[in-house]
Parts: structure tokens; C-alpha cells; sequence
């Protein structure tokens, strides 16, 4: 039986001898990293066009190549008479549907001793009105007339008919009704569509969809649009990918927010330490601060990772 001392002296000596062991292996995986350099490129800045979301007229053209621009700010402005006659027509909607919501709302007896005399009128109006629109189409086919002189007589027969509609209705009835639900969801409606008409107003006014430098205006006042046209390019260097070049054996040792240091080959050298934006396969990306705009797309650099 060994002594109680020599058994400690036995313990201490294992203890001792796998902590080594330890202390090897852990100096074996640190020498297994190594130290990384990428060559890499600066890439293209953000770029961003503004197009034309409606048809219509360029009326101002508010910047010019090289100009810088924030994000929203309006660019241009476009004229379109037909979102004028719609919001027009809307407005006049609202106007009826609130004049005919106050009148339903007084007890008062409709008087009908015309004799059909304003229903004679409006039918009338509406043959008139549809026989122009006929014959506007015939002029429209042999391209006598403008597409704009065609959907004016349309409108003008759509308007004719609904007055139509309106005075043969009101002759049929003898005392303005007292429920007022459908003239309300009437002027709810009527609202809506001047909203939606306002709203497509607003798409006459471009506006920038980043902030950057203005480096091509494709549009000239005066000319016509059509939506998806483009107006104004914009790139935004504020900032710039470099993407690092990475063989797949060595990928294992990189990975998304590993700090890394970036030379970039410019006269004279820019040096940044930075995390790594993204790793995709065979490449390292990351991203660099440009505020001066001294690094432009294609500059040599150097991503290394210890």
C-alpha cells in the first residue's frame, strides 16, 4: 500500500501532466487560425431612380446633375388636367351630397306640380349629350379630334345621364325622405373619392427615394411622361461595400461582426477597422464610412483578419 504521501505526489503529478496536455492543444488550435489577407474591391455606391408613378406634363425640374438631395425632398413637378377636372368633380360631388344631406333633414313637402316639366328638360339634355359623344367617337375613329375632346363629351353624357336619373327619381317621390343613412353613405363616398383624387394630385410631385447626388436627370420641362418613366438618378456614396475575396477552405474562419481591418489603396492609404457586414460564399463584405467621398467604386483594398 503506497503511503498517503506518496499517493498525493502521484495526484499532483497527473493533475499536472494533463494540464499540459491541455495547454498544448489549446496552443495547437490558436496556431490552426490563421492570419487572413483578402484582396478586395470597393463596390458601387446605393443608387436609386425617381420615375414618374402617373402620366402628365414635366412642369419644373428642381435639381441638376451633381446636386445633393435628401431622402423625400421634391425633385419635380408634373401637370395633369385630367387630376384637376377629377378633383374638381369631386369637390363638386361633396358640395351636392352635403346640400341633399341638409335638405333631407328639414320636414318639408317636395313639390311636384311641374308636371314632369324638369325630367322632360334633363331627358333632353341627355339625348343631346349622348348623340355628341356619337358623334365624337366617329370623329375620334377618323382622328379628327384630340383623345381629351372625346372623354370631355363622355363625361359631359355621363353627367347628363345621372341628372337624368336624379330628376325621374325625385319626380317619382312626393316627400324629401326622413332616413338620411343612404345620403350619408353617399357624401362618405363622395369624400372618399375626393381624397383619392387629392391623393393622386400628390403623385405629381416627385420626390427623391434616398439621399445622395443627383448623377443623371433624364427628364427636360415640357416633356411627357408616362408612369415608370425616369426623372432623376441618384447614388448615395455616404457609405461603401468592400468586398473581400475568400477561399472556401478558409471561410470557417470568418464570420458576421468579426472585427476586421480594411486598407484601402487610395494615395494616401485609408485604414478602418470595422466589423464584417455579411459572409457570403467566396466573399467577405464589409461596410465603410464615405463622408468626404474619397472612396469610389473599383479602388484596390486589403481585408485583413487576424
Amino acid at each position: 500500500m503506497l503511503s498517503m504521501r506518496a499517493q498525493g505526489a502521484l495526484l499532483c503529478v497527473l493533475v499536472w501532466t494533463f494540464a499540459a496536455a491541455c495547454g498544448e492543444k489549446r496552443s495547437a488550435v490558436a496556431a490552426d487560425v490563421p492570419r487572413l489577407e483578402l484582396r478586395a474591391e470597393v463596390g458601387m455606391p446605393q443608387t436609386a431612380t425617381a420615375i414618374a408613378v402617373v402620366d402628365g406634363r414635366v412642369a419644373t425640374l428642381l435639381v441638376s446633375e451633381g446636386s445633393a438631395v435628401q431622402q423625400g425632398a421634391q425633385i419635380a413637378t408634373l401637370t395633369n388636367p385630367a387630376v384637376d377636372r377629377d378633383i374638381a368633380y369631386a369637390k363638386a360631388q361633396v358640395a351636392v351630397a352635403e346640400q341633399r344631406l341638409r335638405d333631407a333633414r328639414r320636414p318639408i313637402v317636395q313639390s311636384t306640380g311641374d308636371g314632369g316639366a324638369r325630367v322632360r328638360a334633363s331627358a333632353d339634355i341627355l339625348e343631346n349629350r349622348e348623340k355628341k359623344r356619337d358623334r365624337y367617337r366617329k370623329l375620334f375613329a377618323s382622328r379628327d379630334i384630340s383623345k381629351q375632346d372625346l372623354e370631355d363629351a363622355e363625361n359631359e353624357y355621363a353627367l347628363a345621364l345621372r341628372d337624368w336619373l336624379a330628376e325621374r327619381e325625385r319626380a317619382s317621390q312626393r316627400v324629401i325622405q326622413t332616413d338620411t343613412s343612404i345620403l350619408q353613405l353617399e357624401l362618405e363616398r363622395a369624400k372618399a373619392e375626393l381624397a383619392f383624387a387629392t391623393e393622386r394630385r400628390g403623385l405629381l410631385e416627385v420626390k427623391a427615394p434616398i439621399s445622395g447626388i443627383v448623377t443623371r436627370v433624364a427628364a427636360r420641362p415640357g416633356e411627357t411622361i408616362f408612369p415608370r418613366d425616369p426623372i432623376v438618378e441618384i447614388a448615395n456614396n455616404a457609405t461603401m461595400e468592400v468586398r473581400g475575396a475568400i477561399a472556401p477552405e478558409l471561410q470557417r474562419y470568418v464570420r458576421s461582426g468579426t472585427q476586421v481591418e480594411v486598407k484601402v489603396l487610395t494615395v494616401p492609404p485609408r485604414r478602418f477597422t470595422v466589423p464584417i457586414k455579411r459572409v457570403i460564399p467566396g466573399a467577405v463584405i464589409v461596410e465603410l464610412p464615405n463622408p468626404d467621398g474619397v472612396l469610389q467604386a473599383g479602388q484596390s483594398a486589403v481585408v485583413t483578419v487576424k
